[in-house]
């Protein structure tokens, strides 16, 4: 792949209306994962700081 057509599918990648939208619907996702954790009384396993740890909801 050239130069060139690396920054042509960056710009595709901008301009589409799903890619736009996915970085909220994860964000979404990622509080409702949360709050049905903290319903039943668990945790939420993520990766932070190179590790992978359980988040006890708040």
């Amino acid at each position: 792949m050239t130069n060139q057509q690396g920054n042509v599918n960056a710009r595709n990648r901008e301009e589409d209306p799903d890619i736009l939208g996915a970085e909220n619907a994860l964000r979404r996702a990622g509080q409702r994962a949360r709050e049905r954790a903290k319903q039943a009384g668990i945790g939420v396993i993520i990766f932070k700081d190179g590790q992978i740890v359980e988040e006890m909801p708040e």
